[in-house]
C-alpha cells in the first residue's frame, strides 16, 4: 500500500512539473523567434524581389475557365488575421491581395506575394474525407487546447455561439482543427531539420472578395505566411537528357528520364556548395526514414516543396505535409511507400558526381 502511495505521489509530481507555468507550451516553442524572423518595417520595405528570381511554377499559376471567370466576378481583395480580443472578434495585420500577386497553388493552398517580400498561403476548402485528415488530425481534434492559442479557441467558441445550425458549428471547429494540424505537420519537420525548414507562422484568416453588388464576400480559412526567398524550385535545376529504358508501351505513353543536376542552369555551382546541398539532401532522407519507421508517417516531399536559393545555393523546404503510411499506395518496386521519395532524392544527388 505504501508502495502504491509512493507511485501516486511520483505521478502527481510529474503532472505538476508538466503543468508548471515555467514549462513552455507546444505553441510557445513553435513560435519562438518568429516575431524576429518574420518582422518587417513597412516604412523601410526592401525593394521587391524580381519576379524572374522567384521560385514560381508557372503551370500552377494557370487556372481553368470556371476559376478564371470566378476570379473576374469575385476578385480577391485583402486578408486579415482574425483572433479573439476584448470579448469579440479582432482583426489585425492587413494584407492586400490581388490577382497580379497570385503566384501559384498547391494541393491545399493558394499563394500570393505581399508588398513586403513575404508570401501568404490561403487554405483551400477541403472535405473531411481528404487523406490529409488522418491520425494526426484526430490527435489535434481531441486536444485542441494543445495546438491552438487561447485566443483562437475563444474565437472558435464565439463564432460557434453565433451560428444556429449544428453543421455550421461543426464546420467552424473543423477549420480550427485544420489550423492546428498545419502547425503539427510543420513541427514534425521543424523539430528534426530546423535550418532547412522556412520559418512559418500559422493563423486563422478572414479573406475578402469584391462582389458585383459591392457586398464583400468573407471566408474564414486557415492561413500561413513566410519570408520570400529568391531561388528556384528543385525541378528547375533538373536536366532531362537520359531516358530510362522501359517496355515499348511505357516508353510511348509514360516516358521516364534520369534526373541530372544542371550545374550551369542558374550560374556555376561550386563543388563545396554541391557537397553542402548533397549533405542536406541526405539529412532529408534520414528524416523521411525516421518518420516512416518510428511514426508510420510519409513525408510528402516533391520537387515543388524544395527550393535552392540564389545566389547562396542553399536547400530550403517551404511546404510541409505528412500523411499516414496506410494512405499511400506502395509501388511494385517499393513495398514501403517512403522508398519512392528517397530513391528520387538519391538519384538526383548521384547526378552531382561527387564520388
Amino acid at each position: 500500500m505504501a508502495k502504491k502511495g509512493r507511485f501516486t505521489e511520483f505521478g502527481e509530481a510529474i503532472r505538476n512539473f508538466w503543468n508548471s507555468p515555467g514549462i513552455p507550451s507546444f505553441i510557445e516553442i513553435l513560435e519562438k523567434g518568429l516575431d524576429k524572423e518574420l518582422f518587417f518595417d513597412p516604412d523601410k520595405t526592401d525593394s521587391q524581389i524580381p519576379k524572374e528570381d522567384l521560385p514560381i511554377d508557372f503551370r500552377l499559376r494557370q487556372s481553368g475557365l470556371f476559376r478564371k471567370f470566378y476570379e473576374r466576378v469575385f476578385p480577391v481583395s485583402h486578408l486579415f488575421r482574425i483572433t479573439h480580443r476584448y470579448g469579440r472578434e479582432f482583426l489585425d495585420n492587413f494584407m492586400p491581395l490581388s490577382a497580379e500577386n497570385y503566384i501559384g497553388r498547391g494541393s491545399y493552398k493558394f499563394v500570393y506575394t505581399l508588398p513586403w517580400n513575404q508570401v501568404v498561403k490561403i487554405g483551400k476548402s477541403k472535405l473531411p474525407s481528404d487523406p490529409i485528415f488522418g491520425s494526426l488530425f484526430k490527435e489535434v481534434q481531441n486536444n485542441l487546447e494543445r495546438y491552438l492559442k487561447p485566443e483562437e479557441i475563444g474565437l472558435m467558441h464565439l463564432l460557434q455561439s453565433s451560428s444556429w445550425r449544428e453543421s455550421k458549428r461543426d464546420e467552424i471547429r473543423f477549420k480550427f482543427a485544420r489550423l492546428g494540424l498545419e502547425r503539427l505537420h510543420y513541427w514534425k519537420l521543424k523539430s528534426l531539420i530546423p535550418d532547412l525548414v522556412l520559418p512559418t507562422r500559422y493563423f486563422m484568416g478572414l479573406r475578402f472578395r469584391k462582389s458585383p453588388l459591392g457586398i464583400p464576400v468573407m471566408t474564414l480559412t486557415p492561413c500561413d505566411n513566410q519570408n520570400l526567398l529568391p531561388g528556384k524550385h528543385l525541378k528547375e535545376f533538373i536536366r532531362l537528357n537520359e531516358k530510362v529504358r522501359q517496355n515499348p508501351i511505357q516508353d510511348a505513353l509514360f516516358p521516364k528520364w534520369k534526373l541530372n543536376f544542371d550545374t550551369h542552369r542558374f550560374g556555376i555551382v561550386s563543388k563545396s556548395k554541391l557537397k553542402k546541398i548533397a549533405l542536406d539532401f541526405h539529412r532529408v532522407i534520414e528524416v523521411t526514414k525516421y518518420l516512416a519507421k518510428e511514426e508510420k508517417l510519409i513525408f510528402d516531399i516533391h520537387s515543388e516543396n524544395i527550393i535552392i536559393t540564389i545566389p547562396d545555393f542553399e536547400l530550403k523546404i517551404f511546404d510541409y505535409h505528412v500523411f499516414d503510411e496506410h494512405l499511400y499506395e506502395p509501388s511494385k518496386e517499393n513495398p514501403s511507400p517512403e522508398v519512392d521519395h528517397i530513391n528520387l532524392i538519391r538519384e538526383f544527388v548521384d547526378s552531382f558526381e561527387l564520388g
